[in-house]
């Protein structure tokens, strides 16, 4: 039986003029064009690079640091604060940096920032989930006041797209108070931070990339979807990237005053399991749980048709993607007898086969979801308790392995070493993002020799295996890939879309009358 999913479009239910006063909190007083206001759905964790691992900081973060590369259009890495680079042998690489950089306090940045950062983030008292994909630096060298270099103990063929971290400066990175005060070398400082309502960044006169034409960038936390597209709609805010709800964009769409950007994105949403809890360790549990799921009517209900299936983390076109993975195709009956194979039959009367728990944010798509999922998933003899938390208390949990399941995004994923973060057996929390607890052997051997390899063929076909041996293990049930959404003041130039929902180009946006 397909499952039906009923829709509404809430906003009526509420007292407008309630949420419209809600849309006015912390307005600046900024004259008209130099100031875009840009809504979140959820405040960021961590605004120290070191640290910073969720989408809202990582986003942020690209406007308030400088790092030794940035990533291209065809997701090659581009020179940043590095002008150049050379690597004399396959295990060494110099970094010639630019003279012209200095951090936001005024102290110009030099090399030995470069090395105080990186070494920071490989000490493992730090707690950096990043540290793993720089283990193979042996040393880092300051040659001078513009030159470092890396010396790896091995080949390591993503090092350099694993350059875009932002530069930390070493006379201000021990203090207590960076990580929500950072003081970074991009193109915007950060004025004011106050954590869950609003972030304020001002443009860096003379920076190295140019000064930026709207002086100041204000992102205020909204998380109530309602109150995020009443902003839109009374001009409040100007800007909302990836966090529209898909059955409102035709609304906005229709508004004279906005418009409406959509491209193809490389994010991917995923069902995690707890592998090390006792019901989930069970494959046929968790196979029986990727076939009760109707995916594709999820997409066309809830995404609006905004999304389209997936089976990996990365989408078709990237280069990585492998063919011939495994499918979980919407099969209740099949879902049952796993179930009952599984050691848990379907008893007698009204009692379920067994009780899951689901979290997710606040977030008004996250937890339409969770109650989608919840009931495709009863009608398999589960039942699911669905709990909603505040976006950090919700991303602890998860990051501590509090859970059983849960739903959420990768976002912006370009370099196929991902897969080493997220499901490497060393990547388990805080070394990575294995979040699940997932151990398999021959992953982490084919983990780690992708990595040794430059040749791009023989690295696909090493990702391509670990593809094949995730899809087979279902650590994650791959759900789909939604589209990047843009609704933006229709008068803001210079932004550039991209699959991975970069905000790198607000530092170039203007308002144009």
């Amino acid at each position: 039986m397909k499952f039906l999913i009923r829709l509404s479009i809430p906003l009526i239910a509420f007292p407008l003029a309630i949420l419209l006063a809600a849309c006015n909190g912390g307005q600046a007083a900024h004259p008209p064009g130099t100031e875009i206001v840009a809504a979140l759905e959820a405040a960021p964790t961590n605004l120290d690079p070191r640290l910073a691992t969720d989408a809202y900081s990582e986003r942020v973060g690209q406007l308030l640091f400088g790092k030794l590369v940035t990533v291209g259009p065809n997701m090659e890495p581009v020179g940043d604060l590095a002008l150049s680079w050379e690597t004399p042998l396959p295990t060494v690489y110099r970094f010639h940096l630019r003279s012209d950089a200095r951090f936001h306090d005024g102290t110009p940045l030099t090399a030995r920032d470069v090395a105080y950062t990186f070494n920071w983030i490989l000490n493992p008292e730090n707690g950096s989930a990043h540290r793993s994909a720089y283990d193979k630096v042996q040393e880092i060298v300051v040659e001078d006041d513009h030159t470092v270099r890396f010396e790896l103990s091995a080949p390591h063929a993503p090092f350099l797209i694993n350059m875009v971290r932002g530069i930390v400066p070493a006379h201000l990175g021990d203090d207590p108070g960076y990580r929500e005060h950072p003081v970074g070398s991009g193109p915007y400082r950060l004025l004011e931070n106050r954590p869950g309502d609003e972030i304020r960044l001002e443009a860096v006169e003379g920076h190295y990339n140019g000064t930026p034409p709207t002086r100041w960038l204000t992102f205020r936390v909204l998380p109530d979807d309602n109150v995020r597209t009443l902003a839109l709609i009374k001009g409040d805010v100007h800007f909302v990237l990836g966090g529209v709800q898909p059955d409102v964009v035709d609304l906005l769409g229709r508004k004279s005053h906005l418009t409406v950007e959509r491209g193809p994105g490389t994010n991917y949403s995923y069902l995690g399991f707890n592998m090390t809890d006792p019901l989930l360790s069970n494959l046929k549990v968790r196979q029986a749980i990727a076939h009760a799921i109707d995916r594709q009517t999820v997409i066309d209900a809830l995404y609006q048709g905004q999304a389209r299936l997936s089976d990996s983390l990365f989408t078709p076109e990237h280069w990585a993607h492998a063919d011939g993975l495994p499918v979980y195709d919407y099969d209740p009956e099949k879902a049952r007898a796993l179930l009952d194979e599984a050691g848990y039959p379907d008893p007698e009367g009204p009692e379920p086969r067994f009780r899951l728990l689901y979290k997710t944010s606040q977030n008004k798509l996250t937890r339409r979801i969770g109650e989608v999922l919840q009931q495709q998933l009863a009608q398999v003899g589960i039942v699911t308790a669905v709990r909603s938390y505040e976006w950090g208390t919700f991303y602890g949990d998860i990051k501590a392995g509090n859970f059983q399941i849960y739903t959420l995004s990768w976002v912006g994923i370009a370099e196929p070493d991902m897969m080493h973060y997220v499901f490497h057996s060393g990547s388990i929390p805080p070394n990575g993002a294995n979040r699940g607890r997932y151990v398999n052997a021959e992953v982490d051997r084919l983990a780690d020799a992708a990595r040794l390899t430059p040749d791009r063929d023989e690295r696909k076909r090493l990702y391509g295996r670990i593809q094949q041996v995730v899809g087979a293990d279902l650590p994650y049930v791959s759900l789909w890939h939604p589209e990047m959404v843009l609704v933006r003041d229709s008068r803001l130039r210079g932004f550039q879309l991209t699959p991975r929902g970069d905000y790198a180009s607000l530092a170039k946006t203007r308002f144009v009358p």
